[in-house]
């Protein structure tokens, strides 16, 4: 029976993310403020919508980042292209009046350029994911403040302003807000791709062992181009979010946004050897990152003591699978 179940759960790796998010859930109602009435504050109908809300931008930014890690590689640039994006959506609605479908388009151009050069200078330029990343981080961020001469770029409505139709970023429909339903599409639409898709299963057989996918005859080079460029383009519109939602576009913005991304893939169970890992894990991942940050605010938990325990939680997810690869080993080999 455990041999069965082992088994099965190691045939759906999504389970496991899935389950923990399940045991968090149950821990913030157990851990829950209680309000004047009574009421558990944490199962506020407004107050789960804002956590999904409020991870409905890292969450399309984890997307991208599952792909790119699942290729053996690393996005660090994510945090900035967001930034460069919202950016120039900011100026494209309001200074350069490009109107909604084409300020739509150039934000997320903008993020897919800066992912295709990420792409190429990791598979044709040789240098690590790390490094040309690291690089991409800085330079966006650079030229988002040259296009902002470092200032922020507020969004307004009304004649001569945004149009009306930008506000749909910011509507809700049955009480849950727009960019959530992004985030779910996005999440079901690379989750197909990776699970049906011929780029899905070539995506993983090069974080498997690239040089046999070499080998086999896959283009290495112009799939993990194109992983780095779906990273980058859902960083874009998550920047077309960002700006939308807090009406301005600020170049300083989405600074450690890379590291709550690698955070919740990595909680998700997505390996950062790459070639392990799922869709749905990763969602399940930013949903865990939501909820532990929602139940330590209503708690008044400072921010830096927040960000501490987001270190250790990332630490025990990667050692959790290290340790569960390293004992699955051990039992074939036996």
């Amino acid at each position: 029976m455990s041999r069965n179940l082992s088994r099965y759960f190691a045939e759906n790796e999504w389970l496991k993310p899935v389950l923990g998010f399940i045991g968090i859930f149950i821990m913030c109602i157990i851990f829950s403020p209680v309000s004047s009435k009574g009421n558990l504050i944490f199962l506020k109908f407004d107050n789960l919508t804002n956590v999904l809300r409020q991870v409905s931008e890292i969450g399309v930014i984890s997307v991208g980042m599952t792909i790119v890690i699942l290729t053996a590689g690393i996005d660090l640039s994510v945090g900035s292209i967001l930034a460069l994006a919202a950016t120039t959506t900011a100026f494209g609605i309001m200074d350069w009046q490009l109107g909604f479908f084409l300020t739509i388009v150039l934000g997320l151009l903008v993020g897919a350029a800066a992912g295709f050069i990420n792409g190429a200078l990791t598979s044709w330029g040789k240098i690590q994911s790390f490094i040309a990343t690291l690089a991409m981080m800085t330079a966006a961020r650079g030229f988002a403040l040259f296009i902002s001469n470092n200032n922020s770029r507020n969004i307004g409505f009304g004649k001569g302003a945004a149009p009306e139709s930008f506000r749909i970023f910011t509507t809700s429909y049955l009480g849950i807000p727009f960019p959530v339903f992004i985030f779910i599409i996005v999440t079901v639409i690379f989750a197909i791709m990776l699970r049906k898709m011929r780029l899905g299963r070539h995506i993983y057989a090069i974080g498997s062992n690239e040089e046999a996918a070499r080998l086999a005859g896959l283009r290495v080079n112009w799939i993990r181009t194109a992983a780095f460029v779906f990273s980058g383009l859902l960083a874009g519109l998550a920047g077309i979010i960002h700006a939308a939602q807090l009406y301005q576009g600020n170049p300083n913005d989405g600074v450690g946004f890379e590291l709550d991304a690698i955070a919740a893939v990595v909680i998700g169970g997505t390996s950062l050897m790459g070639g392990r890992g799922t869709m749905e894990g990763t969602f399940a991942g930013v949903l865990i990152i939501g909820l532990l940050s929602n139940i330590l605010g209503l708690h008044g938990v400072q921010k830096d003591f927040q960000l501490m325990l987001k270190g250790i939680i990332i630490v025990a997810a990667v050692l959790l699978q290290e340790r569960h690869w390293r004992f699955r080993f051990f039992r074939k080999s036996r």
